[in-house]
């Protein structure tokens, strides 16, 4: 069973995944996925369920304490911000009396650090993201996300409707957005102006958290009706000119129906 939330942030000997993130989880009944290991037990293949176990997870709850350095964290949530991953997050500044790996941290190192930490809740914010300085409740905000995400579109159960799509050799790819999601047709074929065989993508079609099975299907098809269109426009021609091309300037056509009007 994959696990809802995944567990990620500061490790070590840090110890707020025993001692309040598990229970609190465990009774609310949410699956979770500890990714913390001993010293030392760290592999290439625990890499990979890591990253396997993070692309499942519904919430992604992260804590950026004052007891690590966590810079590889920082560096994680600031692209987990950027692909809009729904998150759960904890960010402790460095204090002057924090201590690190048995050491007090020197005062040009603090600053280095907590300067991650700003900017990582400065795009927190612009994303709409909570912070919380505690674990207590950014973990009862990872619960509150998991539960409103059992009556809304998730990532994962839109890749496996979109699984189950094909048209011709295309390839239908889905992005997650700030309020749902985009999905759009990309194939490898010659371009009809250059001959060069290139990836061609279709327009973004927005997909609702909201959509239900049918909604998305039909959005698919959609698509692959407006990318026929798009291809015959490109392709008709009239007097040797594609006079419904695709790509004419909205501005110039605006133009030459005012001028048309003129001449009226």
């Amino acid at each position: 069973m994959k696990g809802q939330v995944f567990l990620g942030g500061a490790c070590g000997n840090t110890t707020w995944r025993q001692d309040i993130a598990i229970p609190a989880l465990e009774a609310a009944g949410i699956t979770y996925f500890n990714p913390q290991l001993g010293v030392g037990e760290w592999s290439a293949h625990r890499e990979a369920a890591d990253m396997r176990a993070k692309d499942e997870a519904d919430v992604l709850l992260f804590v950026i304490s004052d007891q690590t350095r966590a810079v590889a964290s920082i560096a994680e949530v600031a692209y987990l911000i950027g692909t809009h991953r729904s998150l759960a997050l904890v960010i402790n500044d460095i204090n002057d009396d924090c201590i690190v790996d048995g050491q007090i941290v020197s005062q040009e190192e603090r600053d280095d650090l907590n300067r991650g930490r700003l900017f990582v809740r400065t795009m927190a914010k612009e994303h709409g993201i909570a912070v919380y300085k505690d674990v207590e409740s950014a973990v009862q905000h990872a619960v509150d996300l998991v539960k409103a995400s059992e009556t809304s579109l998730s990532l994962n159960e839109l890749r496996r409707i979109i699984s189950d799509l094909s048209f011709k050799q295309h390839q239908f790819v889905v992005e997650p957005t700030e309020d749902g999601f985009h999905l759009q047709l990309r194939c490898r074929e010659d371009d009809v102006n250059t001959g060069e065989t290139r990836i061609q993508e279709g327009r973004k079609w927005h997909i609702s958290y909201h959509a239900t099975k049918s909604e998305v299907v039909q959005t698919a098809f959609k698509a692959v009706v407006t990318w026929q269109e798009h291809d015959t426009r490109e392709r008709f021609q009239y007097c040797g000119e594609p006079v419904f091309s695709p790509h004419s300037d909205v501005d110039r056509l605006l133009e030459l129906r005012k001028s048309l009007q003129d001449k009226e």
